[in-house]
């Protein structure tokens, strides 16, 4: 594969992280317009690059697999919604572009995310700026995992 041009869809997919972490952030909510681009994005990396559209469509259901049961069940055992459907969205999109390369890379995806956030709201907890019922945005530790994840990936 072309690096220099690869480099170019990562700062560009970067841009539309960081775009979506504001976002969630602010409004706690995620841009559909912003989940389709990197989609669009996943597109123009397979012709491009000529990979299979069939590993991209296998990652796009796969990766969001443990948020989908998050939000089905986590709901009803905690009475309250545990995830938004942007978070399921953002992931779906995600896998997508990335593609499935098999389950040892999601689960390293899964838990560089699971340990960004765990380590936000201990850090939260500590500095007694936590409040009970307060709604975390999830995304920011979904794009941050990401960046990580791809630094990781390329070494």
């Amino acid at each position: 594969m072309d690096r220099p041009m690869i480099e170019v869809f990562d700062i560009v997919i970067i841009f539309f992280l960081i775009l979506i972490s504001l976002q969630d952030l602010k409004n706690k909510i995620i841009p559909n317009s912003l989940t389709l681009g990197i989609i669009f994005l996943g597109v123009l990396k397979i012709i491009f690059f000529h990979l299979s559209f069939e590993m991209s469509f296998i990652g796009f259901g796969v990766y969001p697999i443990i948020f989908l049961i998050i939000y089905g069940y986590g709901s009803d055992f905690f009475k309250k919604e545990i995830i938004g459907f942007g978070d399921i969205k953002l992931m779906s999109s995600l896998g997508f572009y990335l593609g499935y390369t098999g389950i040892y890379s999601i689960i390293i995806f899964y838990n560089i995310i699971f340990i960004l956030s765990f380590g936000f709201v201990i850090l939260d907890f500590i500095l007694k700026k936590y409040k009970k019922n307060e709604e975390i945005a999830f995304a920011p530790f979904i794009c941050i995992g990401f960046i990580i994840y791809k630094i990781l990936v390329n070494i």
